[in-house]
């Protein structure tokens, strides 16, 4: 492969959380590649018959017609069971979290539960501000506690005061911005045409241009974020004060790919949104705790299912 360009991190798709990873990345001192993930007639919807196959195969809205990359977000996602429709009625999350108390050297070690990796990726995929990245997260983060005591990864890419009326319009108008400010560059007409492997592992991905397609080389892997542009709270909950400074933060978890934009404060939050996936019918795939276990590298790699206990 000859590449044309080289960036840091490519961030692909039409979600908030793209916006929000590329400025991580310009903030950490790192060059980004913004695309979309079109359609080869500039549409951003699937056609029904792509849609119903998709949810039969995966849980990621991309719609590629490159054999092994289709393959590759399929086998992500291979574990989690056929994706049901109400699963996308979701909510933008505001969590109240903690710093972990220190670690006692003496305390058990707390057992690896794969499950809970599971269900994480599923409350990613299906909400409009989830995410993942090619390799596991590796970005610089901060460990903190939820008032769960559950321990989430990270990555603060500012902090601002929502509009109680509209937070998710208030937290994408403030994104953008941000992204302006950084002179981040965000395009329509380019989209991902495919991810680009060697020997197995994330090379980089070819990009459509209106002048013919880009391969653009990545030092430390591909961002890819399905989700709508928009995100929404639910009437019902009135989760925010006015006036309220709350932290926009990319949230991940301990060994995990899967990450989604959220709100964190650290003062109590009324009806605090749920850790998990919030559905209408609040219900996950009968088989999420079905394991499949492959031989290739999980970092990096072109990686089926899950790792085992102390792989990485």
């Amino acid at each position: 492969m000859i590449w044309d360009q080289v960036a840091d991190v490519i961030c692909i798709g039409r979600g908030v959380a793209v916006l929000a990873s590329a400025i991580s990345v310009i903030d950490a001192g790192g060059e980004v590649f913004v695309a979309d993930l079109r359609s080869d007639n500039g549409s951003n919807r699937m056609s029904a018959a792509a849609r119903r196959q998709a949810d039969r195969v995966h849980w990621l809205e991309v719609d590629v017609s490159d054999s092994e990359t289709s393959e590759y977000f399929a086998e992500l996602t291979s574990d989690l069971g056929p994706l049901k429709p109400s699963a996308r009625n979701v909510e933008l999350s505001v969590r109240a979290v903690r710093r972990p108390p220190p670690v006692d050297p003496r305390a058990p070690v707390a057992p690896f539960i794969g499950a809970r990796l599971r269900e994480w990726a599923a409350g990613c995929l299906v909400s409009p501000y989830g995410f993942l990245y090619t390799p596991i997260w590796d970005r610089p983060t901060t460990t903190l506690q939820t008032v769960d005591g559950d321990e989430i990864e990270v990555a603060e890419i500012g902090s601002m005061t929502p509009d109680s009326a509209d937070v998710g319009g208030s937290v994408v108008g403030w994104l953008r911005k941000q992204a302006r400010d950084r002179l981040i560059e965000t395009r329509a007409d380019r989209w991902m045409q495919r991810i680009v492997f060697e020997d197995g592992l994330v090379m980089g991905a070819v990009i459509t241009t209106p002048d013919g397609p880009l391969a653009v080389r990545a030092r430390h892997g591909v961002m890819v974020s399905p989700g709508a542009s928009l995100i929404t709270t639910s009437g019902r909950q009135q989760l925010i004060a006015d006036n309220t400074e709350l932290r926009l933060c990319l949230v991940g978890q301990a060994a995990s790919r899967f990450g989604r934009l959220e709100l964190l404060t650290s003062a109590p939050v009324t009806g605090e949104s749920p850790l998990g996936c919030v559905t209408r019918n609040r219900q996950l795939p009968n088989n999420m705790r079905e394991t499949r276990k492959y031989s290739e590298a999980w970092r990096c790699g072109k990686v089926y299912g899950y790792p085992s206990l102390g792989q990485e």
